[in-house]
């Protein structure tokens, strides 16, 4: 439930003050997450304003100010008729689109005392709000030829770019794509485990979706990129309903691009270098989707119901592994057969309990699954087995692939409780739950545990055949995975003169069951050392040099041969908890000049397996300051401006390994020969087990694993801009925004600092010291934290802590860095004359040392926690271009009503493509392979091998409605119509082992999907 003191200390903050109110604040800040509002002006003497919800007959009344301003807020998105009111006669009419979060002007000259109706045409410009970003509504969005995703709608709001393929969502003014926040009718969807992406509704049930790219207001936190605000359907006093089909056949896709090794020149790479790795071309792929709606009133004007259901499925016949895996692998698994199912659903129900206070139900189902069955495949021949030799299961997985997946339920109440005050309050739960499941294999039985095997060509020895009996390959879920959320938010808005202040706050807990193990237990990676003479650190044998080629290791051995054992289980039971409190004033300081302040105050904890809070984060203060200029008073030009602080919590996944039970162990070994099941025989152990990071599951102590006084995540941010309507067919505008991310939180695993600071203490000593594994620090700053020294046997003696000062200069890492600045130019032209278009460019640059709390060049999935800043050699070299930094984008979007019955559509956008990097082996230090910003020995600045190709994309339509056929529509949407399969991405990794370099450095990772037609047929009915 919602603490009390969450609701003490809003209102208190609200109170104490109130009297800073001549300051500004961001406008937008007074809208609702899920409503939106109407605004205006008279200058009748003596009127009142009439708002009827024309779909409902919901009813608002507001008396003008003594200015003649009115504004009437916390209103449905939806369409409304504002009239004019002397007594009780209608003097002028006015017909208006309230949008979430944004203002709707209807205002009322003089002159409209003759009854004459005021044009019902919408402004496009918002002297309201000072929002960054872009608000679709749903006739907008089934115009225009675009995927039935959110991420689909996201790329069409300026400052927003697809991140790298390995993760789920988007990226917003070069954020990482896990630092964005979601919400579905105001409540939270994230992915409550890793923050990457968020559960979804079926796509017809979307009503508005707004696209925040910064500049959002203080009742929105935790994102440092962006907010994406949907609100859904909702039914009305007419009954409607209707049903769609569509297809995107295989045999209107073109085929897809192989993927080829490129040519590194290295002599251990002579077998692959400009061979096929990939074959796509024999692949295949049809994707259909079904759906139905009925929404109406169950009692008119009263009480009334939404229901959609919506099925999409892809199906793939394609090679499912690449031409490195071995013969074996490949006869067995080397075709797949790959269905995806989608299935969600909504049920919405409004319950209008007088004109002032309302109800509102939303029940949300989104199940994702995977179903895939692997045959054999012989990449000289094409030639598909026919026998299935394994099938996997995975439901609500987006490791494998499927959508995020949850069901939830909420409850929503707005109350107009006087004229000048209104009540809002959402509560509710998600239940997010995964499951992993395999035909024939208990992957959670030991008993059947068959290790995985890794091998490429050149880490194999000559004569021995390296089999491989594993079907899965990395890590699986634990059972009974799950994630939970139980959220309760609670807004309050009071308007008096001329300031509208709101306060509020909410709660949200969320519960895992979370991490991974290895599939058959543990895995074995085959290697080779370039000198095996010379004595290296080699992975799993600890920090201790060992010389595989000693005397007793086998032939294999004095050939470099060697292999690599690793356990990994890191399942586990975790939770967090986050809340926060705001206020904000909103302050028409003149008839043109509207200004703001607000402060929001946000807490988070990250709670480990043993229930105990290792981060603990409070008082993030984040001031918001905005200003919006109606220049001429007329609502043409708008001169508008933000500035503001956004704090960012951890995922909760990072409570997952290091501050939980965790074992991840890897031990070399000498071998002379492997088994029929890939396994090597004949193993020598060179050291014992070894975990860099201290997981040998045993529970961690959480007063050791942050720093004190950590500081979370928080960026700076300050936007200013102009828009303009030039003339009822054209708007245009100009933006400039600037990041600068100002501290970043995240794991350091270096145990070698613990020796820099015992050197200069001398009177401590190691072997009095409980061992430490990854904590959490600042990078580029003093990190203070408890060390436990104890004075007899560590397993009986009390835990004794010491504070211990770990200088920035022993620590050995930077500050964290990322810069981001862009100057967004549009041009629009209205809904006018039969034909809508926007066009959006945007130069941008995004430099710095960390993307964030993503690592895109080695596509680390483990959010909040990745290898950044592991080891101070990690962060040599590391600053330069971002990943997400795409200098030149240009997105433009419109339709066409060619006639009543035909619409034609188009979407394109040409993007500058991504950095490249080179990571490889450091000079001195091994513990990370190839993750350095290091190649051939030498340094490779971050971002510093050119870029990409330019991506271009173009997306047509025609829609066809037939007057025969009342009700029914068919579409026609070719995407990427010119077919450029443009490199998305490409294997940045040089090595494969210390001094062999990668067989697949430079080979193309990614393409953009090839051209494909998707053919619909609708039908929708209002009776």
């Amino acid at each position: 439930m919602f603490k009390k003191s969450v609701l003490v200390q809003a209102l208190s903050l609200a109170f104490a003050t109130a009297a800073l109110t001549a300051a500004v604040v961001q406008p937008a800040m007074a809208q609702s997450n899920a409503s939106g509002t109407i605004f205006g002006k008279v200058d009748t003497a003596g009127a009142t304003i009439s708002i009827k919800n024309i779909d409902t007959n919901l009813l608002r009344k507001v008396t003008p100010d003594a200015t003649g301003r009115y504004t009437a807020t916390a209103l449905p998105p939806g369409r409304y008729q504002v009239e004019l009111l002397q007594g009780t006669s209608v003097v002028a009419t006015s017909e208006v689109e309230v949008t979430i979060g944004q203002g709707a002007e209807a205002s009322f000259s003089a002159a409209a005392v003759q009854k004459v109706q005021i044009s019902g045409q919408r402004t496009r410009i918002d002297v309201s709000s000072a929002n960054n970003g872009a608000t679709f509504t749903a006739r907008e969005l089934a115009r225009l030829p675009i995927a039935p995703t959110l991420d689909a709608i996201i790329q069409l709001a300026p400052n927003t770019t697809r991140p790298d393929y390995r993760y789920l969502g988007s990226s917003f003014g070069g954020s990482g794509p896990s630092e964005n926040s979601y919400y579905i009718n105001g409540f939270p969807v994230t992915n409550a485990l890793t923050g990457l992406g968020s559960s979804e509704l079926p796509f017809g049930a979307i009503a508005q979706a707004q696209i925040l790219t910064g500049g959002f207001g203080a009742e929105f936190g935790r994102s440092i990129g962006g907010v994406v605000n949907i609100t859904t359907k909702s039914g009305t006093n007419t009954w409607e309903t209707g049903a769609m089909a569509s297809i995107t056949p295989k045999k209107l896709r073109s085929s897809y691009k192989d993927m080829y090794y490129a040519k590194t020149g290295a002599s251990t790479n002579t077998a692959t270098d400009g061979t096929i790795f990939q074959r796509r071309g024999d692949n295949t792929r049809q994707d259909t989707r079904v759906g139905a709606y009925v929404g109406g009133p169950i009692i008119q004007d009263k009480l009334f119901m939404f229901v959609a259901l919506e099925q999409s499925q892809i199906e793939q016949s394609r090679v499912a592994r690449n031409s490195a895996e071995t013969a074996a692998a490949l006869g067995k698994w080397g075709w797949g057969e790959v269905t995806d199912k989608n299935l969600r659903g909504l049920a919405k129900f409004d319950w209008n309990l007088t004109d002032a206070h309302r109800l509102e139900l939303t029940y949300i189902h989104d199940d994702a699954k995977r179903d895939a069955y692997y045959y054999g495949y012989d990449y000289a021949t094409r030639a598909r087995g026919s026998v299935v030799n394994s099938g996997e299961h995975y439901r609500n997985d987006p490791a494998n692939n499927t959508g995020v997946g949850s069901t939830t339920t909420l409850l929503k109440y707005t109350g107009n409780l006087t004229d000048a005050l209104t009540l809002t309050t959402v509560i509710g739960q998600l239940k997010s739950p995964h499951t992993n499941t395999y035909d024939g294999y208990d992957v959670y039985n030991p008993a059947t545990a068959i290790p995985q095997v890794a091998s490429t060509p050149a880490t194999r020895a000559p004569g021995l055949v390296y089999n491989n009996n594993q079907p899965i390959v990395g890590n699986i879920l634990p059972k009974g995975a799950e994630d939970t959320v139980k959220s309760f938010r609670l807004d309050l808005e009071y308007k008096i003169g001329t300031h509208t202040i709101r306060v509020g706050g909410d709660q949200n807990k969320l519960d895992s069951v979370a991490g991974f193990f290895r599939a058959g237990g543990s895995s074995w990676t085959f290697q080779r050392q370039s000198n095996p003479t010379v004595a290296a650190p080699l992975v799993g044998s600890g920090p201790t040099p060992i010389a595989i080629a000693n005397t007793g290791n086998g032939p294999l051995a004095a050939q470099g041969y060697w292999a690599s054992q690793v356990v990994f289980n890191s399942g586990t039971t975790i939770a967090s908890e986050q809340t926060s409190q705001y206020i904000e004033d909103r302050w028409q300081i003149t008839p043109n000049l509207l200004l703001s302040l607000g402060l929001r105050d946000e807490q988070y904890k990250n709670i480990n397996s043993e229930g105990d809070a290792f981060l603990d984060m409070k008082k993030q203060y984040a001031p918001r300051l905005g200003a919006v200029w109606d220049v001429n008073g007329d609502s043409s030009l708008k001169v508008f401006g933000t500035a503001g602080r956004y704090y960012l919590q951890v995922p909760t996944s990072i409570s997952v390994r290091a501050p939980s039970r965790s074992i991840n162990t890897t031990q070399a070994f000498t071998y002379t020969g492997v088994d029929a099941n890939g396994a090597p025989t004949g193993v020598v152990a060179l050291a014992a087990p070894f975990s860099a990071n201290n997981e040998y599951n045993v529970a961690k102590d959480a007063k050791v694993l942050a720093a004190q006084g950590l500081k979370p995540n928080f960026q700076d941010e300050i936007t200013l801009g102009f828009e303009k309507s030039f003339s009822p067919a054209l708007n245009f505008g100009v933006k400039g925004t600037y990041r600068k991310l100002q501290s970043t939180l995240d794991d350091y695993c270096d145990p070698d600092v613990m020796k820099r600071w015992l050197a200069v203490n001398p009177t401590f000593s190691a072997s009095k010291m409980r061992a430490r594994g990854c904590t959490f620090i600042n990078p580029g700053e003093d990190n203070t934290f408890l060390v436990d020294f104890f004075d007899a046997d560590p397993l009986l003696a009390r835990k004794t802590y010491t504070q211990v000062t770990f200088t920035k200069e022993m620590l050995g890492l930077p500050k964290a860095e990322r810069n981001y600045a862009a100057v967004d130019i549009f041009a629009e032209h209205p809904l006018r004359g039969g034909w809508y278009g926007k066009v959006n460019y945007t130069w941008s640059r995004s430099k710095g040392n960390t993307e964030g709390q993503s690592r895109s060049d080695n596509g680390q999935n483990n959010p909040g926690a990745t290898t950044t800043w592991d080891r101070p050699q990690l962060s040599e070299y590391a600053n330069g271009l971002l990943p997400n930094d795409r200098t030149h984008q240009l997105k433009g979007y419109g339709f066409y009503e060619v006639t009543p019955q035909v619409m034609v559509g188009g979407n394109f956008l040409v993007a500058s493509g991504r950095p490249l990097s080179c990571i490889g082996n450091h000079p001195t230090d091994t513990a990370y392979q190839s993750n350095y910003f290091y190649c051939d020995g030498k340094p490779v600045p971050r971002g510093s091998l050119g870029k990409l190709p330019t991506d271009v994309r173009l997306d047509l339509n025609l829609v066809y409605k037939p007057v025969q056929l009342n009700g029914f529509a068919f579409k026609v949407d070719v995407f990427n119509v010119t077919d450029r399969q443009t490199v998305q991405a490409i294997n940045e990794t040089y090595n494969s082992g210390t001094g062999v370099i990668n067989a697949g450095y430079g080979r193309v990772a990614s393409y953009s999907d090839p051209r494909s037609v998707r053919l619909t047929a609708e039908y929708n009915l209002k009776f």
